[in-house]
């Protein structure tokens, strides 16, 4: 997004070394890593460090790197540093799993074992892997050995659970594996003097689990964002963000948290884990720290312990705007030529618009800020282009709303719809319109993809209407990104492409108006794809929705121009050959003697079923 580049170049200069307190606008930073850290749990963190790049490493194996790393790290070699400080040691971790060369081969890292430097670095981050086919999901522990366990050793009981947690989830943050880690800890001695063991952890360890999937595709996902955007694109993000979330806070005090929130998601997306967990701790204790701009809902935050304050300022609700601030930014730039303002004088300008319109927009989604502000902008370099520019600023400012509600009735056909179809059908519809865009994705993943959009839907739409918006898009935000995800590990089409990396901003808009891959050519027809049998009787429930899903898939993938009319009349021939034969006898001999289906469809796809 170019627009973002030139709001936000004056934060560029930040530099790399947290050591360096300011930057060439003479932003100060509240980061410092110029002393080592004490009262850190370094077994703990090393094991997330080691375990999120070797995840199929086994426990011991990684108990086994970790002591042999700790134990060099607790030699200090430069002056003036001191023993036990896991700061900047992430070349040594990497090392200590390469010098493991059974390690390393048998997790895939032996290529990037062959570099160095950054390169190895971001091979190996390359290679992770957010669903690992070789690692079984959790299971929490058998209650007697479990408990039996906790108690002789409850430490080493809680490090193979963070272990456990860290291999599966490699792009969480330390921090949030260390809070899920504590409230799991918590749950342990009640549910092992509890009647029903096994049914207290279930009951008690599903919100964690829920948490834990929920939060490491988040984390996930901005790290996704920060790889494929420019560090100015995350800054206009958090600046939208920050500025809602903290609206009493002056200019100055958002464009500082926004820097340092950056830096430390970039830290914790590098997977250096001790300066993502102590950066985290440091803003929260800052944001506590300004009791003049804390809403009540984060001053009650800021009551927890560290490890959990995180979570609470992160999820806590949007504050109100501030009493007396004006309701509209009516010309906001006055009479000024923006087109004979400095390139800094336009940086700074246009940053604090994003920051007073934000403030003003608590209700309004990132993602439509954005827009608004890329749209401002043209207006300004339009309007001085006219022989009345405060005219053209005042109606201008007016079509800015456009945006907004361009944004609210895409919600709201989707609500209406979605109310209108319910949940299964709702997802059909978002079933055949993304085989059309991505025919590449295999039927497993285009129904998960699908299905979590009529979840999503469920969700947003039962909420009122001044709330539907913001979730609606942030939804889709966080769905559309693990396809792009997807396609960042193998592309999927140049379509998707250009939509997942031309802009943040405008990602969505980009798949609704993606209609048709014109690059695909459908596979060789297969029959076999179309030709029904007996079990389809007996599934229920998701298993027969499924097999019904599949069907679609097959369909759309083999004619992608297949028109609504079309698709309803082969769909009413299939719900009618499935009511015919599962009412039936013979249902095996009815399945295949399904003759005028298979010749309507066979004129359909222009193939023929019976050769």
């Amino acid at each position: 997004m170019k627009w973002v580049v030139s709001i936000f170049l004056l934060l560029l200069n930040f530099t790399e070394s947290k050591t360096l307190h300011s930057n060439a606008y003479g932003i100060d930073s509240i980061l410092d890593s110029s002393k080592c850290s004490a009262g850190m749990n370094l077994v703990d963190l090393a094991t997330i460090f080691v375990t999120q790049f070797a995840q199929e490493a086994t426990y011991e194996e990684i108990s086994k790197m970790v002591r042999d790393v700790l134990t060099i790290i607790e030699k200090p070699t430069v002056r003036d540093q001191s023993s036990g400080c896991l700061e900047n040691q992430l070349p040594a971790f990497l090392e200590e799993i390469c010098h493991e060369t059974e390690i390393s081969e048998k997790c895939g890292l032996a290529e990037c074992c062959r570099q160095g430097g950054d390169d190895r670095h971001r091979c190996f981050l390359a290679h992770k892997k957010a669903a690992h086919a070789s690692i079984p999901p959790f299971q929490v522990p058998e209650p007697v050995s479990g408990c039996k366990a906790y108690e002789e050793n409850r430490e080493a009981f809680m490090n193979r659970y963070i272990y456990e947690i860290s291999r599966r989830h490699p792009f969480l943050y330390a921090p949030t594996i260390l809070s899920l880690a504590t409230r799991y800890d918590k749950i342990i001695p009640p549910c092992c003097k509890a009647e029903n063991a096994v049914e207290c952890f279930q009951t008690k360890a599903a919100p964690i689990t829920k948490e834990l999937r929920e939060v490491s595709l988040l984390n996930q996902h901005v790290c996704s964002v920060m790889r494929n955007f420019s560090p100015l694109t995350f800054q206009a993000i958090t600046v939208v963000k920050m500025s809602q979330k903290l609206p009493k806070a002056n200019f100055t005090e958002i464009q500082k948290l926004v820097l340092d929130v950056a830096h430390t998601h970039k830290e914790c997306c590098q997977g250096n884990v001790l300066e993502c967990l102590q950066d985290g701790e440091r803003i929260m204790s800052y944001i506590c720290s300004q009791q003049h701009i804390l809403p009540s809902t984060i001053a009650e935050c800021c009551k927890l312990p560290i490890l959990e304050l995180g979570h609470c300022i992160i999820h806590a609700e949007n504050d109100d705007k501030p009493e007396g601030l004006s309701p509209h930014l009516h010309r906001f730039l006055g009479d000024r030529d923006f087109n004979q303002f400095s390139s800094q004088q336009k940086n700074i300008f246009l940053a604090s618009f994003v920051y007073e319109y934000s403030r003003r927009h608590p209700e309004l989604p990132v993602t439509v800020i954005l827009r608004i502000t890329k749209g401002y902008q043209e207006l300004l370099e339009k309007c001085f282009q006219t022989g009345n520019p405060l005219e053209c600023q005042d109606k201008g400012e007016e079509e800015l709303q456009k945006y907004i509600q361009e944004s609210q009735a895409v919600v709201k056909r989707s609500c209406d719809l979605y109310q209108k179809l319910g949940e299964y059908n709702f997802q059909n519809v978002f079933l055949v319109s993304y085989t059309k865009k991505a025919p590449q994705l295999t039927s497993p993943e285009l129904i998960a993809l699908t299905r979590k959009m009529a979840a999503k839907a469920a969700m947003c739409c039962h909420l009122s209407e001044d709330k539907r918006l913001a979730c609606a898009e942030t939804a889709a935000d966080l769905v559309l990104g693990q396809l792009c995800i997807r396609h960042e590990a193998t592309p999927v089409n140049p379509g998707v492409g250009q939509c997942c990396t031309s802009s943040y901003a405008n990602r969505a808009l980009c798949f609704n108006k993606l209609v048709l891959d014109e690059t695909y050519v459908p596979p060789p027809f297969s029959a076999d794809k179309f030709i029904f049998h007996a079990d389809l009787c007996q599934a229920q429930g998701i298993a027969l929705q499924t097999m019904k899903q599949e069907f679609l898939i097959n369909l759309v993938k083999q004619k992608p121009q297949i028109t609504q009319e079309q698709l309803e009349a082969v769909i009413a021939d299939f719900s009618g050959m499935l009511e015919k034969c599962c009412h039936g006898q013979e249902r095996e001999a009815c399945f295949a003697q399904e003759e005028k289906r298979r010749q309507n469809l066979s004129s359909l796809l222009g193939v023929n079923f019976f050769t």
